[in-house]
């Protein structure tokens, strides 16, 4: 039996090896193998469970007594190699739909700051893509009202901060009407409704700080439209509005992605000081070689949000490709940032204390910021 247990346990050690090392040589790994989540998820197959227990009850007499009185089998051979191999656990479906489909497994998210309670259950979720022929439909509906206000040219030549959606759809269940009540409901590019208002808000607040802010409301909706691109395309169709923005203004130092997340409201609002907040989390990307450089700035934010208003962050997290876009832009300045703020049932009030916390926090960083380089 010993023998048999030694050399089990040799083959398991070769295999536990073989699936370290090549888990250590994947890309996207070499940057995070040591990340929490990741462990985690190693830890829970209970394949390689079984067979470390067994390994151990080698040596440890009683702990195979255990084993045997609990019905635990020596996994079989063939079983731990395939789970190696492929990732997917045996009888366990949902491990496949974890491989196959972007996003299912937010535990994968790294939590670089965590706020206020949160943890694998209430880390962002991506909206679904919205249905862009209904979308298209409602622009022919809205162009029948005034047109909305523009900025100048000039503004945006000028602006210290550019704020723009790269999700313009995005939109609130409690501006939309009592009919929608789904997150799924939660798209309109009516710009009262959806995510421009919290840039509008967001605008308006930070010029009352001082700074002067460009706001690009462009219904990305139809800008993908008419290139003939879709849903997945967002990001490249934003990235070309910022590029266009730094290029016709020197000025430019922040540029702000506005979105909002799918969670409900239990988990996205909080009171501070007996005034109802929409909380907002930082999204980093990290599919770019300065991305530490965004990092910093986003974790000089967060850590003044929750100085002064503790609780409003849910915190910071890190994405790369296998959540999202991976980038974000972020890549084009150090101080470009993806802010979502609220979630699908958020109200406008709640927004608005939210927009003015945050622009209070940015123009904190920004005018001290200018005293450290005036002093140097």
């Amino acid at each position: 039996m010993n023998i048999k247990q030694t050399l089990f346990s040799a083959i398991i050690s070769i295999v536990v090896i073989f699936a370290a090392i090549s888990f250590i040589t994947l890309p996207k790994l070499q940057t995070d193998f040591f990340h929490v989540p990741l462990i985690s998820k190693l830890t829970e197959s209970t394949i390689f469970s079984d067979a470390l227990l067994f390994m151990m009850s080698s040596e440890v007499p009683q702990l195979e007594g255990t084993l045997e009185e609990n019905g635990i089998e020596t996994p079989k051979l063939s079983t731990v190699l395939f789970e190696a191999a492929s990732g997917i656990t045996l009888n366990n479906f949902s491990s496949l739909l974890d491989l196959e489909l972007p996003g299912l497994n937010t535990s994968s998210n790294q939590i670089q700051f965590a706020g206020n309670n949160a943890d694998s259950t209430n880390t962002p979720i991506e909206s679904p893509p919205p249905d862009f022929e209904d979308l298209l439909k409602e622009d022919t509906n809205e162009e029948e009202k005034e047109p909305p206000k523009k900025e100048n040219e000039t503004d945006q030549q000028e602006a210290d901060v550019f704020v723009y959606h790269s999700h313009s759809w995005e939109a609130f269940l409690p501006l939309l009407g009592e009919e929608k009540t789904k997150p799924s409901d939660a798209s309109s590019t009516d710009n009262d409704k959806n995510i421009v208002m919290v840039g509008s808000l967001l605008t308006e607040q930070l010029e009352k700080q001082g700074m002067t802010t460009f706001h690009d409301t462009t219904n990305v909706t139809a800008g993908l439209h008419e290139q003939g691109w879709d849903y997945y395309d967002s990001y490249k169709f934003s990235r070309e509005t910022v590029q266009e923005a730094m290029a016709t203004n020197d000025k430019a130092q922040y540029f702000i992605d506005i979105h909002r997340d799918a969670q409900r409201k239990d988990i996205t609002t909080t009171t501070i000081n007996d005034k109802p907040y929409a909380k907002l989390y930082f999204i980093v990307g990290i599919e770019h070689e300065n991305y530490k450089q965004n990092l910093e700035f986003v974790e000089k934010l967060n850590n003044s949000l929750e100085q002064k208003y503790p609780g409003v962050s849910r915190g910071i997290f890190l994405k790369d490709k296998s959540e999202g876009n991976g980038v974000y832009n972020q890549d084009l300045s150090a101080n470009s940032i993806l802010i979502e703020i609220g979630g699908v049932d958020n109200n406008k009030e709640e927004l608005n204390n939210t927009s003015e916390a945050l622009a209070e926090v940015i123009a904190d960083y920004h005018f001290n910021a200018e005293k450290v380089d005036t002093n140097q």
